[in-house]
């Protein structure tokens, strides 16, 4: 019962704070765990994070070593319930999830607590990612400076001692706005003086660490100068890549191509290798672009940038509809952001290429003939 674990979870809260309370409840919530009574042990879980930092990481940090796979699942339960919940205490127990090794080691899991403290949306939330962004990256770094920028009105881009600052002296005066469905970044880059510049690919940022391009080389891709129009695009985007990013190329028409099996650094000889490849790609065939999603999904990826002219019509998934559930269910535990770049598409194609992109994390831009 809701209210009943409300009230254990205060109970529990005064036994932390006891002399050597933290100790007993770290043991009894493994007990809890090992005999099945999972709701019990998330609510151990949630207690411990919310209490003194250090001490709690120590704790923790014990339990769910000693737990293994079972103590990484305890810490997804907890993150999917926190954000559900909205409460005061959860945004201190996803603050305390950050600060555990599994938040640096794992990016989905990094990317799911940020979401949840977003959902919390809650003032304690919003220190929380602050105190966080400073050693974040990639996708999720954008993520959680996009949601500053909503509740603030401010952009510090990714300068994280001036957010912190910032929400520090003007705490009394934030006003959280309503919870939205996604809050898209700000007015320009985010990018600070602290990091590399702003590359991007069709105007949508490249945040991402790790990231793979998708390209269309179906037959259809020959009208207009499509195809060429599409390889300058790409050229562009893989010369400004800063050589701490991994990249790798599918191309897919009847099939699906990668340029690497793996993601590489986007060193120098990288990209003139990028860049041959490239150049040799030429319109052929119909477009199977189920089976290039499905191929990026093989790869360790933050962010997948896919760029069509047609809607599917080969490969082992046809349907758009059949597409879309198939990414959702790839991406339920990934969290990887899909971009979607429409090239002069037909309205049928624009709705299913901004259902995956928004439902993704990601951005749908459309580009005219």
């Amino acid at each position: 019962d809701a209210s009943v674990r409300t009230s254990a979870r205060a109970v529990l809260a005064g036994i932390r704070d006891a002399e050597g309370g933290g100790e007993a409840l770290r043991d009894r919530g493994a007990r809890e765990m090992r005999e099945g009574r999972q709701a019990a042990a998330t609510d151990i879980l949630a207690v411990l994070l919310s209490g003194k930092a250090t001490a709690a990481e120590a704790l923790v940090s014990e339990w769910l070593a000693e737990a293994g796979p079972a103590g990484a699942k305890l810490c997804w339960t907890l993150a999917t319930e926190a954000a559900g919940r909205g409460e005061a205490a959860d945004g201190a127990a996803l603050a305390g999830l950050a600060r555990l090794p599994i938040f640096a080691a794992d990016y989905p899991f990094r990317r799911g607590v940020i979401r949840a403290l977003v959902a919390v949306n809650r003032l304690d939330a919003v220190e929380a990612l602050t105190a966080i962004l400073a050693d974040l990256r990639g996708e999720a770094r954008a993520a959680v400076v996009a949601y500053l920028a909503f509740v603030t009105g401010r952009n510090f881009g990714t300068a994280a001692a001036a957010w912190a600052a910032w929400v520090a002296d003007h705490r009394d005066e934030i006003a959280i706005p309503p919870q939205q469905a996604e809050y898209p970044a700000p007015r320009g880059p985010l990018e600070s003086a602290d990091n590399h510049g702003d590359p991007a690919y069709y105007g949508i940022p490249l945040y991402a660490e790790r990231l793979v391009f998708l390209v269309d080389v179906s037959s259809s891709m020959e009208e207009r100068g499509r195809l060429e129009k599409a390889k300058r695009g790409l050229e562009s985007a893989v010369r400004v890549l800063p050589a701490s990013r991994a990249v790798t190329i599918i191309a897919y028409s009847d099939g699906a191509v990668a340029w690497e099996q793996r993601l590489v650094p986007a060193d120098d000889a990288a990209k003139e290798r990028a860049l041959a490849f490239i150049r040799r790609l030429r319109p052929a065939g119909r477009t199977a672009a189920g089976d290039a999603l499905a191929l990026a999904f093989t790869l360790d990826v933050e962010a997948v940038y896919l760029l069509s002219d047609g809607e599917p019509t080969a490969g082992r998934v046809v349907e758009p509809e059949r597409i879309v559930r198939m990414v959702a269910d790839a991406n339920a535990t990934r969290r990887v952001s899909i971009h979607a770049i429409g090239l002069a598409p037909v309205p049928r194609l624009a709705e299913v290429l901004e259902v995956l992109a928004r439902s993704n994390y990601g951005r749908f831009h459309r580009v005219d003939d």
